[in-house]
């Protein structure tokens, strides 16, 4: 019982002390262009979908205005987003704006956006990840988010996000080639980063729709 108190005190103080460090980035960095992206079909892919109930143009809205911190799940056994870093002028979201996203565990990683766009029916936002530090990620040497989320009518709006990786080829399990690629799905991708994108979906979910409605309360009586 001691030893599962301690634990679990060191694990609490250490998401503790990564949320109050300032995310900089860290020494030796250097701020390279993204690697080349390879067609999704080349890829290591998993997909998840959750249906929001509010209007596409509420839900797009919506998701501009909250933190990475907020929704990327925190009870996931993978460590979660501690802040984030510009690396380029002005804010992120438009195609090439770039950022360093820095984790709970110490280690850090880049994000940068490849496209985005939206209309009165869907909108569409890809992005690259790339340079992770942390030890977990020694198998990948990219990543590939992809958000199409769409207008269904009453129902509301439904996100459909596809998260793809390329292994190292020179690693474990990678060097097995498209057996590497299938260890990896079915150990990994499929379980702890699925349950993750689950997790990130739902805080999404509630978060817009929490919101609206605390927008809503909070407007003049009627």
């Amino acid at each position: 019982m001691t030893l599962i108190l301690l634990t679990c005190c060191v694990a609490t103080c250490t998401a503790a002390i990564a949320a109050t460090v300032p995310c900089v980035p860290p020494p030796g960095f250097v701020d390279t262009p993204h690697p080349a992206v390879a067609p999704v079909e080349k890829l290591v892919s998993h997909s998840e979908d959750i249906v929001i109930h509010r209007p596409l143009d509420v839900v797009l809205d919506g998701e501009s205005k909250l933190s990475l911190e907020k929704t990327i799940d925190g009870n996931s056994s993978l460590p979660s987003v501690s802040g984030t870093y510009m690396l380029t002028h002005g804010d992120y979201g438009s195609p090439g704006s770039r950022r360093l996203t820095c984790l709970t565990d110490g280690s850090s990683l880049v994000e940068e956006v490849l496209e985005s766009r939206r209309d009165k029916n869907s909108g569409h936002f890809r992005y690259v990840v790339w340079n992770y530090t942390t030890e977990q990620a020694r198998p990948i040497v990219y990543g590939v988010g992809d958000f199409v989320t769409t207008d269904i009518g009453a129902e509301g709006t439904r996100k459909h996000w596809t998260y793809s990786f390329q292994l190292n080829r020179d690693r474990f399990p990678g060097y097995l080639g498209r057996m590497g690629d299938f260890l990896f799905r079915v150990g990994f991708l499929d379980r702890q980063y699925a349950k993750m994108m689950r997790g990130t979906l739902a805080g999404l979910k509630a978060g817009i729709e929490g919101n609206d409605l605390v927008e809503a309360s909070s407007g003049p009586p009627k």
